[in-house]
């Protein structure tokens, strides 16, 4: 009888999994095992994986707010197309008098030594490998830019804090005071997730991405077309592993406005608005886009 008391319980640990660790020793003593010399097995995984894997399986995009960008493909005009309409401009402006405005909203904090330092967000074109086939969010940073016109590019996934599913922070070094930036992230709204800075004095700023994101589009210039929208101009941004940096390249922003959660955004490049008119028709059909240097008008055909 105890010899089948022993196959039995043998049977269990080997097609059971039971962990000798949470096992009764003392029926296993009863039986005729002992733990000595013998190695346990891991221990099962424990039951909170399963929401944290949940949590990952929802991929949650925290820089939605900031909208998704489409880029819209130019058709060039013909001249006497493109003319006929020119003198219905519906907007003008000399780009070159907001030149990444944008980088510098009314969100920022200030060093000791009295730098003000401004906090925008903005997606660069590419991804952290170089190529395209990656999430929205993974192209989302943090600007900082001082006074000073130096800016500071924070990956935004690297600084994401949610419960225990995700813990990050970068650290900046500005005016020689390390500023630690980090989000604290609300999954339910992530507009609503809140960024803080914290320099060597305590919190240099708290506030939400949706004010960093309004501020951003506070900074463009309204545009009325069949819908409201803003217009900002700069520097396209470009990210590799070793992070972000601004190129040659120039870019043209109409952002809907106001602000709504997940829209998207249209990005035009200078390059492909030409002087004698160019058309966006996946954008809004029935205008033409002229440019000339930095002047830039858009008209009804």
């Amino acid at each position: 009888m105890k010899n089948l008391i022993k196959i039995a319980a043998a049977g269990l640990m080997s097609f059971n999994f039971i962990s000798y660790a949470s096992a009764d020793s003392n029926v296993l003593r009863d039986a005729g095992f002992s733990l000595e010399g013998m190695e346990a097995p891991a221990a099962p995984i424990p039951a909170v994986e399963a929401p944290a894997q949940a949590a990952q399986d929802q991929d949650v995009d925290f820089f939605r707010y900031f909208g998704y960008a489409e880029t819209p493909r130019a058709t060039e005009l013909l001249m006497e197309k493109s003319m006929k309409g020119i003198n219905d401009t519906v907007f003008s402006i000399d780009l070159a008098t907001i030149r990444n405005a944008y980088l510098k909203p009314s969100v920022s904090f200030t060093t000791g030594k009295g730098t003000k330092v401004h906090v925008s967000g903005s997606k660069a074109s590419n991804c952290p490998d170089g190529g395209n086939g990656c999430a929205d969010k993974d192209k989302f940073f943090l600007v900082l830019t001082t006074s000073r016109n130096e800016s500071y590019f924070v990956r935004g996934t690297e600084i994401i804090n949610w419960g225990i599913f995700m813990s990050g922070s970068k650290t900046v070094t500005i005016d020689g005071e390390k500023f630690v930036v980090k989000i604290k992230a609300n999954a339910s709204t992530p507009e609503n997730s809140m960024l803080e800075v914290k320099g060597p004095r305590g919190v240099a700023l708290n506030t939400s991405l949706k004010s960093v994101g309004d501020g951003v589009a506070a900074k463009g210039v309204d545009v009325k077309l069949a819908k409201n929208y803003k217009l900002a101009y700069g520097n396209e941004i470009v990210q590799g592993p070793q992070g972000a940096k601004f190129t040659d390249k120039m870019l043209v922003l109409l952002i809907p406005f106001p602000v709504v959660d997940a829209t998207s955004y249209f990005i035009f490049k200078t390059a492909d608005i030409k002087p004698s008119g160019v058309t966006f028709p996946s954008f809004e059909k029935g205008f033409g886009f002229k440019l000339e240097g930095t002047s830039l008008d858009i008209y009804r055909l």
